[in-house]
């Protein structure tokens, strides 16, 4: 035994935040974790059936439960912290808090998972989204009829109430700097490849752009082997998962970092680059103008000629002052000790 409280902390996915956050926590905490696998919706009733022998198993007697993202896994610790008396809290990211039928995207407008989501929410003792914008806010870059303007989960449930503390994530500028070998006029995007990311990460966009511009190079990072596309442009590289101690060197071998997203929470992947020197060129949804501010170049609505437009302004402008720009921007607005914050809030929630 280590002599530390005992932190109860779930997730779906143990990704570079998700660790980032486990670190943070340990330092105070003995975190034991859960992995709620989201991939097989037939088998959600089973992983919620093992969620609940792992909570009853390490639940009581903890000190307090995280949660990060609410959905389906974000209920039974909740639920059960509170017959328990355990404090809960819920890191909430972005497909949590909005609703877009058009392409599949946000618990929202889901059965069951909707109702279990904002049940959770109105429960728990405390949230923590990384951006204002998953409270409330428009969205104007979406066109189709189906998409809510209003999003966030004030929009959806304005009976939650729970205390809320922003809390954006941090970025390492050690980590994620300039390395060289930048590819003058070049174009990036990570994304995680699925049919609904597609559309809302803007990869289509992307297509598009590079079929408009076939002398410059575009590279997206994150597809999979079940991704199919109807056609790829000759002018654009397809890559898998690359290891995060690899990115600082894939960042800095382009010119332009592209998150022409329909909606996103807080993406690391913007920072990332942008520390790495990276000129973004992004749309004008949630936390995206909050991270690039004067340092990019916004695409106002989702259309590919305003994007050709943005993109020709681009090319003919100094890239060094907005390269040096960005970095400095994230460096300094969001450094890695600003997540700090989070053990701070936890450290106050939790009971004893």
């Amino acid at each position: 035994m280590s002599g530390k409280p005992r932190l109860v902390y779930c997730t779906t996915i143990m990704a570079s935040f998700a660790r980032h956050d486990v670190a943070l926590l340990n330092e105070r905490y003995e975190v034991v974790s859960f992995v709620f696998s989201s991939k097989r919706k037939w088998a959600t009733p089973f992983e919620l059936l093992r969620q609940a022998f792992f909570l009853l198993r390490h639940l009581p007697g903890a000190a307090v439960s995280v949660t990060q993202f609410g959905g389906f896994h974000s209920f039974l610790p909740v639920v059960l912290g509170r017959i328990f008396a355990v404090p809960s809290l819920i890191v909430l990211g972005g497909f949590d808090c909005a609703s877009f039928p058009s392409f599949r995207y946000g618990a929202m407008h889901r059965f069951p998972m909707g109702a279990m989501t904002r049940a959770s929410m109105r429960w728990a003792s405390h949230l923590v989204p990384c951006s204002t914008n998953l409270v409330r806010s428009e969205q104007h870059f979406s066109v189709d009829q189906r998409d809510p303007l209003q999003q966030g989960y004030q929009a959806f449930d304005p009976k939650v109430i729970t205390p809320c503390t922003v809390i954006p994530y941090g970025y390492d500028p050690e980590r994620f700097r300039p390395m060289g070998g930048r590819v003058a006029g070049s174009f990036l995007t990570v994304a995680q490849m699925n049919a609904s990311n597609f559309t809302r990460k803007g990869v289509d966009l992307l297509f598009a752009l590079a079929d408009r511009f076939p002398d410059h190079h575009f590279t997206l990072v994150g597809n999979t082997p079940a991704m199919r596309y109807e056609r790829v442009p000759p002018n654009v590289d397809l890559i898998g998962f690359v290891p995060y101690e690899e990115l600082p060197a894939v960042y800095s071998r382009h010119t332009f970092y592209l998150q022409l997203s329909v909606w996103e929470g807080f993406p690391s992947a913007p920072c990332e680059a942008m520390l790495c020197g990276c000129v973004p060129i992004v749309s004008r949804v949630a936390a995206l103008p909050d991270i690039v501010g004067d340092q990019g170049f916004y695409l106002e609505h989702r259309s590919v000629d305003e994007l050709v437009s943005l993109v020709q302004q681009a090319l003919h402008t100094d890239m060094a002052p907005l390269s040096k720009g960005a970095r400095e921007r994230i460096a300094e607005l969001y450094p890695k000790a600003i997540r700090r914050q989070l053990l701070d809030l936890v450290s106050g929630v939790a009971k004893g």
